[in-house]
């Protein structure tokens, strides 16, 4: 049995040309400074015409030819998610008669370098979030179009996190934004924004997500596009209009979130480490993180490049032997987990210790029973200095 991959171009013509499933439906997009409705059937798409001519390639990507009473038009789509496209298209494209109305023919004219439409399906189904936005963040925002400078509320906060085993899967499936006002910056308003994810994707280094607004009945307000970079994840760009091509780069988005990550929740000690233990440390086992070690805390910061962080802070939670349960909580995460220390005693400045495999329960004879620990050669520990 042979089977062939490959990333083939397909072209249909006249009868064969059918609108895939996935393009169907009612659309809405904001074009020339206005609302616009598109209607997509099996055969036909609004002000076009009929489908004669598909080009597909990769099952993401489609070029169509449509002719209408009077011309040709050429139209690509690019299926960004289950509810979001973005199209290019040609004007009006007369032909002689002895022409055919090839892809080819027809879309010789289209500008590649044209902006990017977007277009949100009107029936829209929410996806899960976790893909585009995961996480609780303090934020300051700017928005260059209602006032200058930048508002930072300290109870201004954005909150994407998922309910692991929810039955409700429609809350794993929005996130809020806290607004909060700023004195004396006219423009700044309190106000809490709840978005339903609509999918996400990349271009290049560049991560879009689409969201549609729960609260807001007013469609050229409801939906928007917010982008993030993975070179700098800082920032936060959204989009002001139902568009995505006005997000160029996260610095230069009409508005502009500034994040920082904050704990999801707090967990309470209940136990306590060695007092010799107290101070500044170097990890053997991630040279880039400086470690802090107090009475109940144990917190890991490292350093992913210059001006960036993360932080993972874990909390004593029950100690037997040598071995001590710790709550594992990452700052910009939203659950927390279990993890167990095997500590060697102190001998100078140097810990010897063992860190077990991460679990969801917080049951000590699971998180700290000897099969946690991954057998290494010798029974290897790691050390801090």
């Amino acid at each position: 049995l042979f089977i062939l991959l490959c990333g083939c171009t397909f072209t249909l013509t006249n009868a064969d040309c059918s609108i895939p499933v996935i393009i169907r439906g009612s659309w809405f997009s904001w074009e020339n400074g206005r609302n616009t409705l598109t209607e997509l059937n099996a055969e036909t798409m609004t002000r076009r015409g009929r489908c004669i001519n598909v080009e597909e390639e990769n099952h993401v990507n489609y070029t169509f030819v449509f002719q209408d009473p009077k011309c040709y038009y050429c139209v690509k789509l690019l299926v960004r998610t289950v509810n979001v496209l973005e199209k290019t298209e040609t004007g009006c494209v007369n032909l002689a008669n002895n022409e055919e109305p090839t892809v080819e023919r027809v879309c010789k004219k289209l500008n590649p370098d044209q902006q990017l439409i977007t277009l949100f399906s009107e029936n829209y189904v929410p996806v899960n979030c976790r893909s585009s936005l995961e996480g609780v963040w303090q934020f300051a925002y700017q928005n260059r179009f209602r006032f200058t400078g930048e508002c930072n509320n300290p109870d201004a906060q954005i909150r994407s996190c998922q309910t692991a085993g929810t039955q409700f899967l429609i809350t794993n499936q929005k996130f809020n934004i806290t607004y909060k006002k700023c004195p004396g910056m006219t423009g700044t308003f309190d106000g809490v924004v709840e978005y339903s994810c609509l999918g996400d994707w990349f271009v290049d280094k560049n991560h879009f997500f689409a969201v549609a607004n729960t609260k807001e009945s007013r469609k050229d307000e409801k939906y928007r596009c917010f982008l993030k970079n993975r070179d700098d994840d800082l920032y936060i760009g959204v989009s002001i209009t139902a568009e995505c091509n006005m997000l160029k780069t996260v610095e230069k988005s009409p508005e502009r979130l500034r994040i920082t990550p904050v704990k999801s929740e707090v967990v309470e000690a209940g136990c306590r480490l060695p007092q010799n233990f107290s101070g500044d440390w170097i990890n053997t086992a991630n040279i880039d993180a400086d470690i802090f070690i107090n009475e109940t805390h144990i917190i890991e910061t490292w350093y992913p490049d210059e001006g960036r962080y993360r932080r993972t802070i874990y909390v004593c939670r029950e100690q037997r032997d040598t071995r001590y349960m710790m709550a594992r909580l990452t700052v910009d995460g939203c659950q927390k987990d279990y993890v167990c220390f095997d500590f060697v005693p102190q001998h100078h400045n140097v810990i010897r210790y063992r860190r077990g495999v991460a679990v969801i329960n917080d049951d000590f004879h699971t998180v700290c029973s000897w099969v946690q620990f991954k057998n290494k050669e010798d029974w290897k520990y790691d050390l801090f200095l």
